[in-house]
């Protein structure tokens, strides 16, 4: 892994100002830190370790060193060492390598990951990110004979695919061997709605496209597609694997489904806009799906599409064909439409969603709530989501600002998907949504999980789901 050295941080995506050549070197020696010291999961539930993302989000947006390192110091305490307990039985003594690569998929004992991390790490030094992407996620190698190393990418809530993305987007060419070191270990729950056996979706061009939110709208009406049984109990990753295999005829509906997104692999624009639309159904998934009287719940799981989407158009600007582009992005969207029915396919309402404040204001006096009229909306949220322990919200946080760059001056009835093919809504109030939705969804995520600059206790996100059966249970 000494092969794969810490390099100086790219910019990043948002790049506010604030970071300064101290907290720059700073985060760089951490991050590296965590990639020699700790491994990929912090407990036997498989847990993931997310401190890189924490600290690189808070550098993103400008944090001080004392804030970075206070960060990583609370969230290395947790973490589990690179190698920790004994090397399985069935462990070969030299490690990973190319003729056994696919042959330990899938498998946790405590020294796989660090075995899986040198070999990518080595692929990654003699054969740079792109190439290695391209033969260890997207080739047939990769994806037959039950590798179906595309689906285990986007595995366990994204997380290989983030840790990825991450490194890529600051030029840290260790990450993306993370990445794909812990996509070795994930279950391919996502496999099943992708085209089998392989677990690549199919790609489809020369006709015209629908756009996701249509789509989304046909899994909301399919009677085919109806959501997992709703429990009050924690959801579980074999609940969820016993309830994708009930039912095979699942996968082929949404495939059916989904083929209508079709792409035009000659046409740099046309992947472009599909990620736009990826990173308006994520912020929409997450702030779009309460219920009007009720207090918005910030669900924990479809949380974790927003923050993917950020990394989309990284990952795609990095890869050389455009079929692999587009293979990446029906991956993401299948994983999306799969996780809509775990969740109790939960309705997006963009009426309720520009209901919010455009404002959003923290729970302070009145003399400090009027002076926050004469500066940005996103000053006190940013600020907010640097100091809240927890790491999603920052993640989340600045994906949200990222969407109000790029698409903050989008006009109301501009959104793609906003009407179908006969010109119609295709979602409750899709034709008032506008640029402005993304600084409300951060206004009611920060009322949901704490204005804690300003006082107010941390709170965690959603599990409760958006079956009819959750939302009875009363508001905490």
């Amino acid at each position: 892994m000494d092969s794969l050295p810490v390099k100086p941080l790219k910019p990043g995506l948002v790049n506010l100002p604030g970071a300064t050549p101290a907290s720059a070197a700073l985060v760089a020696e951490l991050i590296h830190k965590d990639f020699v010291a700790h491994h990929c999961f912090f407990n036997d539930k498989h847990f993931h370790n997310h401190l890189s993302h924490h600290v690189l989000s808070l550098h993103d947006l400008g944090a001080p060193p004392e804030r970075i390192q206070t960060a990583f110091d609370e969230e290395a305490a947790m973490q589990r060492p690179l190698h920790h307990g004994k090397r399985g039985a069935d462990a070969k003594a030299d490690g990973i390598t190319q003729a056994n690569w696919t042959s330990h998929m899938g498998e946790t004992n405590a020294h796989m990951y660090a075995d899986y991390l040198a070999f990518f790490s080595s692929e990654i030094a003699k054969h740079g990110v792109p190439r290695v992407l391209e033969r260890y996620v997207f080739s047939p190698e990769a994806n037959g004979n039950g590798a179906i190393m595309l689906a285990r990418f986007f595995g366990g809530l994204l997380h290989p695919f983030i840790q990825a993305g991450f490194g890529i987007e600051f030029g840290q060419d260790f990450m993306v061997a993370e990445g794909l070191a812990a996509a070795a270990l994930t279950t391919p729950e996502g496999a099943s709605v992708m085209d089998l056996p392989s677990g690549v979706p199919e790609i489809r061009s020369g006709a015209p496209s629908s756009t996701l939110l249509a789509l989304l709208h046909e899994l909301y009406s399919s009677t085919r597609l109806q959501p997992m049984p709703y429990e009050e109990t924690e959801i579980s990753l074999a609940r969820v694997q016993k309830w994708i295999a009930s039912d095979p005829g699942r996968g082929a509906a949404i495939r059916d489904i989904y083929a209508k997104w079709t792409f035009d692999l000659r046409d740099d624009a046309d992947i472009s806009g599909k990620v736009d639309e990826c990173m308006w159904q994520a912020a929409l998934l997450l702030g779009a799906i309460g219920k009007a009287g009720r207090k918005p719940r910030m669900d924990f799981l479809l949380m974790h599409f927003l923050t993917g989407s950020l990394f989309l158009r990284t990952i795609v600007e990095t890869l050389a064909q455009p079929l692999h582009k587009a293979q990446l992005l029906q991956a993401y969207a299948h994983s999306a439409a799969l996780f809509v029915l775990l969740r109790g396919r939960p309705h997006i309402d963009c009426a309720l969603a520009m209901s919010y404040p455009v404002h959003p204001m923290p729970p302070t006096k009145d003399l400090v709530r009027a002076a926050s009229l004469g500066g940005s909306a996103w000053l006190p949220l940013l600020n907010n989501a640097a100091v809240h322990p927890e790491a999603h919200v920052i993640k989340s946080m600045r994906t949200l600002f990222y969407c109000a760059q790029r698409y903050g001056s989008t006009p109301a009835g501009a959104v793609i998907g906003a009407v179908d093919s006969a010109g119609k809504e295709t979602h409750k109030g899709a034709l008032g949504l506008d640029g402005t939705v993304f600084v409300r969804i951060a206004g009611v995520l920060t009322d949901a999980l704490g204005w804690v600059a300003h006082g107010e206790k941390a709170h965690f996100w959603d599990f409760r789901g958006g079956w009819e059966e959750a939302w009875s249970k009363q508001d905490e």
